[in-house]
This record gives structure tokens, C-alpha cells and sequence, in this order.
């Protein structure tokens, strides 16, 4: 009971945040002389009083928050959030179904960029801006969870993460606070620094204001039914791609980098990885649209740079429709949409980190059964991969794929194809948002899925988003027990 009331607590205080956060789309919105501000208004106006009467009940005087009561906060406040978060989508002038609102709102804060609103070129500038701050509101949210509260729990080897903003106790919340002063600098920073840049490149005011946040997000909402490739800019798309890899790597390093210590980013072994990915893939793909497509060198160069940049990413974006590209493209872009980012970052999927563990730990596997003699023992950052990183790091993987081909299943029973079922779950699950074909691809979106299917990417969004063991954490009894 004393972890719900200070989870409550906190819960009230994110609310009144919340009041002040949606009354921002509803100026917006009144400045365009749109008919939405009505509904920003009151949205924020109830939150703000339901916040402030819930603080005030749950007011505690140690306001530590415990283990448990973090599980409890991330995952009421994602859900909370979202409901209300869906609200000037069903109430608006997009006037969308309770079910595909509520998908919008999940695909927002879980930085996922799917979208069932058929024509954003028509739809209302306080909506756009909207989607927009619920997922530069998501990738802020995970990027602290992810510092703060993962590498205590050992979630996934996140363990191999703990830094002096980290520390292992038992009390999270004035680390937490630590960790988002740190990084809440960081990425207003970039945001704005991206934003400006946007807008110097050709893009209006507002739209590089909307694009700004979400690809520091790597969300993928664009305000623009042909995403990046509207401007049809090649600044534009530097610009983007620049800042997408940004946001992928670890957001403690780029503080760390701000303070001077930019050999951690360079020698980081993750960053040096994932770099390498990119660079190897884009290569490949360009040779591969200048052979089957008969495509300029430098601009099928230019078109596969900003298409694995933003899957690999899991940001979204598009510029041409890659669906189209091929079996050997939709293959390697699902490899791609899988393995995600860094660790610490705003974008999602496996992480870069967990690939290389499991693949240095298959290597040193194979040299012993070569020499059974011989001592091997695998190293992650210049540092022995313990026993306990390696157990937490491979039962993660064979979960995080039994909910993929799970997602998948249910996704073919609802009828759906194989490269729409599978890429659908790929693109939940590892919170990207376009799928790899004509269905939900980068030229159509998910509004002709059914709500049965929907339920359950949202389900995945979430499971993705907050990376599977805190919401089945919460279903064990030995936890409520404690």
C-alpha cells in the first residue's frame, strides 16, 4: 500500500506537468485559428486539477520512491498517459475511434511512429504538434528509465551499464532526478540545434519545430503524408539522418562528450558497432539498388544512407517507399529493425550491446570446444561479460523473440499476410512505426487493421518501449509478496 501511495504521489505531480504540457497544442491551435484549442483546454484543465487533488491526498513526506513503486510509476504512467494523450484524437477534429486513438497515443509515447490518420497533409496543426510532443515526451521518458532504473534491475545485462549516475540502492528517485537534469539539457539541446538547422535547410517554421522533436525521439511522426520526402531536400535529409544516429547513441556519453570527455563516445564499443553497421549496410543496399534498379551510384547511395539510417535507427522516416525494394532489402531491414540502437538512447529494439555479448559469447563458445584446454573468456568494453550479464543478457533474447513471433501469430490470425504479420510485429516491437510492405509501409499506414490486431501492437509498443521484464516483473507474485 505505501508503494502504490508514493507512486500515486508522483503520479498527481506528473499529471499537473501533464496539465501544462497539453495546454501548449491548444495555443498553437488558437494562434492558427483552429477549433481544437477547445479540447486542449479542458484536457489541461482536468489534469490540473485531478493532479493537484491526488498529490495532495498521496502527500507523503519521504518522497523516496523504492523499487516496486518504480515498477508501478513507469508502468501506470505510460498507460495514464496515454489515455489521456488520446483524447484530442477522438474529441478533435480528427475525429478518430476510441481503439485507433488510443493506438495513435501508444505509438506516440512509446516513440513508434505508426499512424492510422489517412491524410496528415489535411489534418490540424495542434494535432500535428501534438504527435510530436508525445514522442519527444516517450524518448525522453526511456532514456532516463533506461539510465536510472534498468541497470539496477540487471534487466537485459543493463548491469554492464552502471555509471556514476547510477548507483545500486534501493531508493531511484533522486538519482532519477540526477540523470534528467543531466539529460533533459542534452536533449532539449540537440532538439533545438535540430530544429534550427530544419528550418534553415527549407522547412517552415512549424515544420521543423514537429520534425526537430520527434527525430530526436526517433518517433517517425512527420507532419507530412510522404514523411522526409515531401521537402525533397538532400540538406534536409544530411540534416535528418545527422541527428537520427545521434539520438541512437548513448545519451550519458553525449553528456559526458559536452563535458569534454569525448574519447568515452569514441571508445565506446557499442557506438564503435553500430557505426560500422550502418556504414556496411548502406553500402550494400546502394550496391544493390544501382545493380537490380538501375539506380545512379550517388543517389542510390543517398537513398539507402537515409533508409537504414532511420530502420536501424527505429526512427521511421522515409524519403522513397522501400517496401518495394525487394526480398533481400525486406529481409535485411527486418534484421535491422530488430537489433535497434544503443543502449541509453531514445530508439529501441534488442540493442547493439546484446548482439555483441551474444556474439562474442558464441565465439568464445566455439574456441573451447576447439581447445577444451584453453581458457577464453569474453570481454565486452576492455571488461569480463560475467556469468550473471550473460544468463540476464540470453534469457532476454529468446523472450524478446517469443513475443515477436507471438505478435506475429496473432497478427497472421486476424489475416493478415506473412510480410505484413511479421514486419507489423517487428515494427511494434521494436517501436519503428512503418512496416515492410504496401500495407503498412512507408506509402500506407495501420488504419486497415483490425482493432482485435491493434490491441495487441499496442501491447507490443509497450512491451518494446519499457523493454519486456518490468511489465512481466509486475505479474509475479514473489514481487508483491516482498
Amino acid at each position: 500500500m505505501e508503494n502504490l501511495k508514493s507512486s500515486l504521489f508522483i503520479i498527481g505531480n506528473l499529471l499537473v506537468f501533464f496539465s501544462l504540457y497539453t495546454f501548449i497544442p491548444g495555443v498553437v491551435d488558437y494562434f492558427y485559428e483552429g477549433t481544437d484549442w477547445v479540447v486542449f483546454f479542458v484536457i489541461s484543465i482536468v489534469c490540473l486539477f485531478t493532479g493537484l487533488n491526488v498529490s495532495f491526498i498521496f502527500k507523503r513526506k519521504d518522497k523516496d520512491v523504492e523499487i516496486l513503486s518504480a515498477f508501478l510509476l513507469t508502468l501506470i504512467s505510460w498507460i495514464l498517459l496515454t489515455f489521456i494523450g488520446a483524447l484530442p484524437f477522438f474529441l478533435g477534429t480528427t475525429s478518430l475511434s476510441l481503439s485507433d486513438s488510443f493506438f495513435e497515443s501508444m505509438s506516440g509515447l512509446t516513440t513508434t511512429g505508426a499512424t492510422v490518420i489517412q491524410s496528415l497533409d489535411t489534418t490540424s496543426n495542434s494535432i500535428l504538434i501534438w504527435r510530436a510532443m508525445l514522442q519527444w515526451l516517450g524518448g525522453i521518458g526511456i532514456i532516463v528509465i533506461a539510465i536510472a532504473i534498468f541497470p539496477i534491475l540487471k534487466i537485459g545485462g543493463m548491469q554492464l551499464f552502471q555509471s556514476e549516475f547510477s548507483s545500486k540502492e534501493e531508493k531511484v528517485l533522486p538519482r532519477t532526478t540526477k540523470i534528467a537534469t543531466g539529460i533533459g539539457f542534452v536533449y532539449f539541446f540537440l532538439t533545438i540545434i535540430c530544429s534550427i538547422l530544419l528550418f534553415f535547410s527549407g522547412m517552415s517554421f512549424f515544420d521543423s519545430i514537429a520534425h526537430g522533436m520527434t527525430i530526436i525521439a526517433t518517433g517517425g511522426f512527420s507532419t507530412r503524408d510522404m514523411s522526409i520526402g515531401f521537402f525533397d531536400s538532400l540538406y534536409t535529409e544530411i540534416i535528418t539522418i545527422f541527428f537520427m544516429i545521434i539520438s541512437s547513441l548513448p545519451f550519458i556519453l553525449l553528456f559526458q562528450t559536452l563535458r569534454g570527455k569525448v574519447m568515452d563516445l569514441i571508445m565506446s564499443s557499442q557506438v564503435r558497432f553500430f557505426l560500422f553497421l550502418i556504414f556496411v549496410v548502406t553500402v550494400i543496399v546502394a550496391f544493390w539498388l544501382k545493380r537490380y534498379y538501375e539506380v545512379d551510384f550517388f543517389q542510390s547511395l543517398r537513398i539507402s544512407a537515409f533508409a537504414v539510417v532511420s530502420i536501424s535507427t527505429g526512427s521511421g522516416f522515409s524519403t522513397y517507399d522501400f517496401s518495394v525494394w525487394g526480398s533481400f532489402t525486406t529481409l535485411l531491414f527486418l534484421f535491422l529493425m530488430l537489433v535497434g540502437g544503443c543502449s541509453g538512447s531514445s530508439s529501441c529494439g534488442l540493442k547493439v550491446f546484446r548482439i555483441q555479448i551474444l556474439i562474442k559469447s558464441s565465439v568464445t563458445l566455439i574456441k573451447k570446444i576447439i581447445q577444451p584446454r584453453g581458457v577464453f573468456l569474453p570481454t565486452y568494453n576492455s571488461r569480463e561479460i560475467s556469468e550473471d550479464v550473460l544468463s540476464s543478457v540470453t534469457g532476454y533474447f529468446f523472450l524478446y523473440i517469443f513475443v515477436f513471433v507471438f505478435l506475429s501469430l496473432i497478427l497472421a490470425f486476424d489475416g493478415q499476410g506473412i510480410i505484413t504479420s511479421v514486419s507489423g510485429a517487428a515494427a511494434a516491437l521494436a517501436n519503428v512505426g512503418p512496416g515492410l510492405n504496401e500495407v503498412i509501409g512507408p506509402s500506407g499506414n495501420y488504419s486497415s487493421i483490425s482493432n482485435f490486431a491493434k490491441f495487441f501492437l499496442c501491447l507490443g509498443m509497450l512491451i518494446g518501449r519499457l523493454e519486456l521484464f518490468p511489465i512481466l516483473i509486475l505479474l509475479s507474485p514473489q514481487l508483491w509478496k516482498r
